[in-house]
């Protein structure tokens, strides 16, 4: 089973993207980067292509590619998908995830759900918060799933129902995680925007104040006031 087509991917677009990924050693597949995308995407802080690319594509990211020109179709299929995950996201729908049957160890979405971890370790801050909400039990499936709550589930095979049921319930635990962390990237953002706002100015006086009926600093042995001091009413009066 495969995610419906993303918006602005066609689905001979992605199944290009996953070819691609295939053939880069240690690269991980695209079920995964789905995951992991839809992590990142979700994180309370931003995560930089420099932290995650190298997760993607492996310990050394530039030899993936045969040339420059295979690099940037790559990286523009990347960051369309990115894209495409954040548009689902932010339109307030479940974002139908590239996943594969019958899955690793014959458990559907087990790749996506490792990839979706990964990128909670990638932006470790918040996770904890949410993973220890009561009030969203849907987004501890993918833990599940992916095996890191007990290595050993499922006791018992999945039934077909069951196997779909866990996918909707992780997919609408991603879709959770989005909105649940908002308030915290939209804080973020903010605050990166205050940070590079321009400071106002102090203006410093070179020189003292001069008071009224201080000597002026003309030399001329009369009271400020009386002399360089007047104002222009002043000047113009008859003495």
């Amino acid at each position: 089973m495969s995610g419906a087509e993303l918006q602005g991917l066609s689905e001979a677009q992605i199944e290009q993207l996953a070819q691609r990924l295939a053939a880069y050693r240690g690269a991980l597949s695209l079920e995964s980067v789905d995951g992991l995308f839809c992590a990142l995407i979700a994180a309370p802080q931003l995560i930089l292509p420099s932290d995650y690319l190298p997760v993607v594509l492996g310990d050394s990211p530039e030899g993936a590619f045969e040339s420059m020109a295979d690099a940037q179709e790559a990286m523009g299929l990347l960051m369309r998908y990115w894209n495409a995950i954040a548009a689902d996201f932010e339109q307030e729908s479940i974002h139908m995830a590239y996943v594969l049957e019958p899955g690793t160890d014959g458990i559907l979405g087990r790749d996506w759900a490792r990839g979706y971890m990964r990128g909670t370790r990638l932006s470790p801050q918040g996770w904890n918060r949410i993973f220890g909400d009561d009030r969203e039990g849907l987004v501890l499936t993918i833990p599940v799933v992916a095996g890191e709550v007990d290595p050993d589930w499922p006791r018992t095979p999945l039934t077909p129902k069951k196997s779909d049921e866990n996918l909707q319930h992780m997919l609408a635990g991603a879709a959770r995680a989005y909105r649940y962390f908002k308030p915290d990237r939209l804080a973020q953002t903010g605050a990166s925007i205050a940070a590079r706002a321009p400071r106002p100015v102090t203006f410093e006086r070179e020189s003292p104040k001069i008071g009224r009926n201080d000597p002026c600093p003309c030399g001329s042995g009369k009271k400020y006031k009386k002399c360089c001091g007047r104002t222009e009413d002043e000047r113009g009066a008859v003495h």
